[in-house]
């Protein structure tokens, strides 16, 4: 499918919203605020930021060897490094996640705290954003057609896509399929995601 489309070699900043499984655990056996989990993230930030750059591209042995579970651009046998264009849209597409488990189960009501990582993206890219209109299952909650775009992806060496963004209209997401992609690195702000009367609350602390 994607033969047909213009490739281009894009670079510009994005910004990812990170879970560090380490410290989420700690954070939540000890009841840290936001304000404790900062401190530590600025403390350890050179350590946090190799893992939450490397960690998608790093094969899971708790998931059968597998690079994650099924996502958008993924059925976790190839990695995907997921971004966005913007803190906003990254937040939300995180909020999303966040809020479907939590109104679902209230044992999954925690707090949950990430890195909100800016870094460059540097590669060959598809803009399937203009595709919208032709292609509604980019934004769909059925993921095959998105699963066999990143497929196919994969197995072509393509950089990434700028792609709509499924939970913010307007919005531009940037699935990345390599590592040599990806640069400078730096963790911003740490994010407190919440649940409360039926919605997703974002805190944001920056890292000083």
């Amino acid at each position: 499918m994607l033969e047909t489309l213009a490739k281009q070699n894009l670079a510009r900043d994005m910004i990812r919203f990170a879970n560090l499984t380490h410290l989420a655990l700690f954070a939540t056996k000890m009841g840290l605020t936001i304000d404790e989990v900062t401190e530590v993230i600025s403390f350890e930030r050179d350590d946090a930021t190799k893992e939450l750059m490397d960690g998608p591209f790093e094969m899971k042995p708790k998931l059968g060897n597998k690079f994650g579970t099924i996502s958008r651009f993924s059925d976790g046998e190839w990695p995907v490094f997921y971004a966005a264009i913007g803190r906003e849209t990254a937040e939300k597409e995180s909020s999303h996640h966040y809020g479907r488990k939590a109104a679902g189960d209230v044992t999954a009501r925690r707090a949950v705290h990430y890195s909100v990582v800016r870094c460059t993206y540097a590669g060959e890219t598809i803009d399937l954003t203009a595709q919208l209109s032709s292609w509604p299952e980019l934004v769909s909650e059925n993921l095959k057609f998105c699963n066999d775009l990143g497929k196919e992806a994969h197995d072509t060496g393509l950089g990434g896509f700028l792609a709509p963004s499924a939970r913010h209209s307007g919005g531009i997401a940037v699935p990345a399929f390599l590592r040599s992609t990806l640069s400078n690195p730096k963790i911003e702000a740490t994010a407190r995601l919440s649940y409360d009367t039926g919605a997703t609350v974002v805190e944001y602390k920056d890292v000083p």
